[in-house]
């Protein structure tokens, strides 16, 4: 039976040219990637479980910038790309400038246009001390812990009370393990998160509470967990992620802390589900330093370009632990340069549009991305067999729908941040491989790539129910494919 081999784009379907067999068995000497269902899940879930995995986007309404005229375009965006939740900040300290004096203003219509006429699930998060609140009248006031715990449990109160009609989840703080946003100790935070919990409790009691999304450093979780012994008092654990923008490692080490937050919700909770509600990519462009701690290899990382790779590695490495249930990417817009940020400036550019709103290249691949994990997946098992140990590896990603479609990613995984003093280089790294692919009795009748912006150089055989295509990777770009069975 003859191999198709050509370039795939969009929904162009298969290619044109035809080669032999012996063309593909040549490649397979090469390197091997067999596929199979039958393979254990990645992580400890019942092998062959379908999942629910749900993608959101985040964005911020400062009261000095908003409008519910941006607020609208930004609220389309989501419904068109096919987010399902959007996560958003209660501002207590906006919300409740003066001690039981409270500011709706904004927010009542927010809510309502968000969830009756676009249909987003918002997923909010309380956060921020009144100056009035805390002992720190200082600069610092709003990410000191306040005097009372329960005045932050009256505020949660007042605001699941007059908003539990639209809204069913309430995350209790931002950020917890960063002092940008806390100064006060662990066992403060979980003095806080008590007495909000409490009051949502009693005021909705469906409600699901989350637990404030850390920065990433889950010995913070640990010892909330374990020493505070938090657990009964939060529903979902949260954990943000900013590899290669805010964490030195690459992007491909972030099944290793999902496992790790999955363990500690294991051992000292109960086994609560975990969301990644804040992660992101910069679109700075190359520079000798991206941030304090992440250093480019290659002169096109932290371009747009980059991002739309970017986030389509963090949600197909997230999907494929099947423990996480909602991903929410950080953000919708921009910021310009007049704009106070937190941080350094890659909080300016983390938008999926730019200043002028034009879309980035992620807008298309995070659309893409919502539609297919719309329904449930399960992840399909891979093995790896390289003959060639010099090439570059492989990173290869599976997954079959409850429609009887399976989804393919491959790519060549980045190092993590370089040295210092290293030289910027254009990324020539290159390999073509082989993939075997079990389609349980079913035919494969056709192949198309998932992103109209990328040309695939792909191949295709099939025999009964093994289909083997043979992918040629280049740089850090995707190669995402759907197969389609009759």
């Amino acid at each position: 039976m003859p191999v198709r081999r050509g370039t795939l784009g969009g929904s162009k379907g298969l290619g044109r040219v035809l080669v032999g067999k012996r063309h593909l068995a040549r490649i397979g000497l090469a390197s091997a990637v067999l596929l199979t269902a039958a393979c254990t899940a990645p992580d400890r879930t019942e092998a062959g479980a379908w999942h629910r995995f749900e993608l959101g986007l985040c964005e911020d309404y400062p009261e000095e910038t908003r409008s519910l005229t941006s607020a609208r375009a930004d609220l389309q965006l989501a419904h068109d790309t096919g987010a399902a939740a959007l996560r958003i900040a209660f501002g207590w300290d906006a919300m409740e400038p003066e001690p039981g004096q409270y500011d709706w203003s904004f927010w009542d219509a927010y809510v309502r246009l968000a969830t009756e006429q676009y249909h987003i699930r918002l997923i909010p998060y309380v956060c921020y001390t009144p100056r009035w609140a805390t002992a720190d009248q200082g600069p610092d006031y709003w990410r000191s812990p306040p005097r009372n715990p329960e005045d932050f449990g009256r505020f949660v109160t007042v605001l699941v009370q007059r908003y539990r009609k639209w809204i069913h989840s309430w995350e209790l703080w931002n950020e917890p393990d960063n002092q940008a946003y806390w100064l006060g100790t662990p066992g403060q935070f979980a003095a806080l998160v008590r007495a909000g919990s409490r009051a949502v409790r009693q005021s909705d009691p469906r409600a699901s509470i989350v637990l404030g999304g850390l920065a990433g450093k889950l010995d913070y979780l640990e010892t909330l967990f374990r020493d505070e012994h938090l657990a009964p008092a939060v529903d979902i654990v949260n954990f943000h992620s900013y590899f290669e923008t805010w964490h030195p490692d690459p992007i491909e080490k972030l099944p290793r802390e999902v496992a790790r937050a999955a363990q500690i919700v294991d051992t000292y909770g109960q086994r609560e589900p975990l969301w990644m509600a804040e992660t992101g990519y910069s679109t700075v462009g190359p520079r000798p330093e991206t941030s304090g701690v992440y250093r480019p290899w290659y002169d096109d990382e932290h371009t747009s370009d980059a991002q739309a790779n970017a986030l389509v590695r963090t949600i197909v490495l997230a999907a494929g632990t099947a423990r996480l249930s909602e991903l929410a990417w950080y953000r919708i817009n921009d910021l310009p340069p007049t704009n106070e940020v937190i941080g350094d400036d890659n909080n300016r550019h983390l938008g999926l549009l730019a200043l002028d709103r034009r879309p980035k290249p992620a807008v298309e691949f995070f659309t893409r991305l919502a539609a297919l994990f719309r329904q449930p997946y399960r992840p399909v098992g891979v093995r790896l067999e390289a003959a060639d140990a010099s090439a570059p590896e492989a990173e290869v990603r599976a997954f079959e729908f409850a429609d009887g479609r399976y989804a393919l990613f491959a790519w060549l995984p980045m190092p993590g941040s370089a040295q210092p003093g290293q030289k910027i280089t254009r990324d020539n790294r290159s390999r073509r491989i082989a993939l075997r692919l079990r389609s349980e009795g079913q035919r494969i009748a056709r192949v198309s790539g998932l992103f109209s912006r990328i040309t695939q150089d792909v191949a295709l055989w099939q025999k009964g129910s093994d289909v083997r295509l043979s992918v040629q990777l280049t740089g850090s770009r995707v190669t995402a494919l759907e197969l389609q069975a009759r």
